[in-house]
């Protein structure tokens, strides 16, 4: 993560297509960014860099057919990782130390 971040978070809602493809741009659903302007728009540029990078995942057939099915809520957070750290049905992905 972008430095001078720390205490960032912002969180996304999506889709995935069969072929586990984002479908759409992801919405931005919330975001606490820490920093000065630059600051700000580094880690939201770089959370955006995440997610191109991550997808398309590999999926099987019966996996892909379900996925239309259920948003995905994905936050990144630039904070200390604490154990059993789950808001809402959102999936956390901290900032590696």
């Amino acid at each position: 993560m972008p430095d001078a971040t720390e205490g960032s978070a912002i969180a996304f809602r999506f889709g995935l297509d069969k072929n586990g493809a984002i479908r759409g741009t992801p919405l931005v659903t919330a975001r606490r960014l820490v920093g000065d302007r630059d600051a700000k728009e580094a880690y939201e540029k770089a959370a955006f860099a995440a997610l191109d990078r991550c997808f398309p995942i590999r999926v099987t057939p019966s996996f892909g057919a379900a996925l239309g099915e259920s948003p995905i809520r994905l936050r990144f957070v630039n904070t200390e990782p604490t154990a059993a750290y789950q808001i809402n049905s959102n999936i956390t992905i901290f900032a590696p130390r």
